[in-house]
């Protein structure tokens, strides 16, 4: 459920953005797997919960964004941990076309490199440091010849974002 390529330097989000940081070690793991999840002791999900009721007290947060654009997995148990912290749960990019939201990522002047690939066709030698806007037309050649997510929903690829709107340095 979680990114962990790139994690060491996340700081430089919350520096880029200015605005704080907040970061748990998960204990848990992938143990209730089930469509619909249940609360469940010693689940990595169970570590979302604890770090963002920690976020919420601290910081009145209201809502929480989650990134999913097709994984009802990620989406369900987001959508569980907001229920029970009373929070809105915001996603956004759910079943967006994924080219189309690649495009306006790109338009967007987000600069995001791929720091991670796990799909046929993509080589690290060939396309690890790349951007998104680099790797565009080849990701949607991917996508018509095998199937692959344009947006690395299904793990095909990860991304460390180099520079976007919401950075103020």
């Amino acid at each position: 459920m979680y990114q962990t390529v790139g994690h060491h330097a996340i700081d430089l989000y919350a520096e880029a953005m200015a605005l704080p940081l907040y970061r748990r070690t998960i204990r848990g793991r992938s143990l209730d797997t089930r469509q619909v999840y249940t609360k469940c002791e010693g689940d990595e999900v169970e570590d979302l919960y604890e770090l963002l009721k920690l976020v919420k007290e601290k910081e009145e947060v209201e809502g929480i964004s989650v990134g999913a654009i097709l994984s009802d997995y990620q989406r369900i148990r987001v959508e569980n941990v907001c229920k029970r912290l009373n929070l809105q749960p915001l996603a956004y990019l759910w079943q967006r076309n994924q080219e189309d939201l690649l495009r306006e990522m790109i338009s967007s002047n987000i600069q995001a490199m791929i720091i991670k690939v796990a799909a046929l066709g993509l080589d690290p030698d060939k396309h690890l440091g790349k951007t998104l806007d680099q790797m565009e037309p080849y990701l949607i050649e991917l996508s018509k010849k095998y199937g692959v997510h344009v947006c690395g929903e299904g793990g095909e690829y990860e991304t460390f974002t180099l520079d976007c709107p919401l950075f103020k340095k």
